[in-house]
């Protein structure tokens, strides 16, 4: 199934915005509805073979269930949702064709090489199609052929991460320590991480409640997170060298090759902050 005409639903923030030029690049016709054009909705579902729902985490579903009425089995619904949960039940009761995506990146000044995951629900004969339309964008595509591995693949990626770099400012916050003065001693290497710390907290702080409390796979994994983290500070309270030495071996073999493969990427982030110059 060709796909000429696409259709953004929040088409006027920043994900909808970078996304349709990118559409118009590429030839492809591209129509924009938001909460000040609602009544637009009929008529831009009816005239697209994509819609795409790149609403706020939350009111996806509300959204969908506004414009099931317009949708065939000739169109392909998608969305850019960090959660999965709520909003692809509620695709599915459409009779829409559906493959729900997620862009792994925020607002960038180019696209090319950053990760979209598709989702293909109910692909029909969209697939191919859409898999082309991101590659052509520079896009790299990651199909996960169970929807439902999402959220749980997400807990980690962005519930478990999001979370360290959120208590790790609240744990220096309520330490009441000399910022300047602790970043003035820090190496490229602390700065690093400082530095993917402050793209969290400098960004949109409803983003990231809504990805941290309505994903439900979040919870047991951020719980793990605080007993693993428990069971370390016995070891380091009783100096238990060897049982924290070991398990420290047993993380360095669960992480196999990518070990020295990202140990190699960090190398060359930290000789970049060498040079970075504000």
């Amino acid at each position: 199934m060709l796909i000429d005409k696409i259709g953004i639903i929040g088409g006027s923030g920043q994900m909808g915005q970078m996304f349709g030029k990118s559409f118009e690049l590429l030839g492809k016709k591209v129509l924009y509805s938001d909460k000040s054009t609602i009544s637009f909705e009929k008529e831009l579902v009816q005239s697209s073979d994509l819609v795409i729902v790149c609403v706020p985490l939350g009111e996806g579903a509300v959204v969908i269930n506004r414009i099931a009425p317009y949708l065939t089995q000739n169109h392909l619904l998608s969305d850019f949702a960090s959660v999965k949960t709520v909003i692809v039940p509620e695709m599915l009761k459409t009779d829409a064709q559906v493959i729900s995506s997620h862009p792994m990146f925020g607002r960038l000044k180019s696209m090319a090489n950053q990760n979209i995951i598709l989702l293909p629900v109910r692909p029909g004969q969209f697939q191919p199609e859409l898999k082309k339309l991101y590659k052509s964008m520079e896009l790299n595509v990651v199909i996960i052929d169970e929807w439902e591995r999402h959220d749980n693949l997400m807990s980690y990626i962005q519930g478990l991460m999001h979370f360290f770099h959120i208590v790790f400012t609240q744990t220096m916050r309520s330490g009441d320590i000399d910022l300047s003065t602790l970043l003035s001693m820090c190496s490229p290497v602390y700065r690093a991480n400082f530095a993917f710390t402050c793209r969290i907290l400098q960004r949109d702080p409803h983003l990231y409640t809504h990805i941290l409390m309505d994903n439900p796979e979040n919870l047991s994994v951020l719980k793990r997170f605080v007993d693993e983290a428990q069971k370390s500070i016995a070891l380091i309270e009783c100096k238990d060298e060897e049982t924290f030495i070991g398990d420290f071996l047993k993380s360095r073999s669960f992480l196999e090759d990518h070990g020295e493969d990202f140990s190699k990427q960090s190398d060359y982030l930290i000789e970049q902050l060498k040079t970075y110059s504000d």
